[in-house]
This record gives C-alpha cells, sequence and structure tokens, in this order.
C-alpha cells in the first residue's frame, strides 16, 4: 500500500512528523497533532474548550 504524507497549509510546519498520512487501495486517512493552536503557534480558545475542538 503506498502512503502519502502531508502537513496541509496553514498548519504548523516545524514538527518531526506529518499531520496527516493517506493510504491507497483502501482509503485510509490517519491524522496526528491537531491541537488548538494557529500557523504560528499561539493558542485558539483559552479556556473553550468546545472552541479548541472545531479548532483543531
Amino acid at each position: 500500500m503506498a502512503v502519502k504524507h502531508f502537513t496541509p497549509e496553514g498548519m504548523l510546519q516545524p514538527t518531526p512528523y506529518h499531520h496527516v498520512a493517506v493510504g491507497t487501495g483502501t482509503t485510509q486517512v490517519h491524522v496526528s497533532g491537531q491541537v488548538a493552536r494557529r500557523a504560528d503557534g499561539t493558542p485558539v480558545a483559552p479556556g473553550d474548550l468546545a472552541g479548541q475542538v472545531a479548532q483543531a
């Protein structure tokens, strides 16, 4: 199975991993590192769990 790894535009880039992995054949998508932060690393919706989940 071929796997494509990528980090979407607007996501924090300097990471030791990719944010998304997509396998071909039967489609599987795995995501990681999704946190409530802007691309520059500043937090989104501090103290607001619903706002943080929406951002992630």
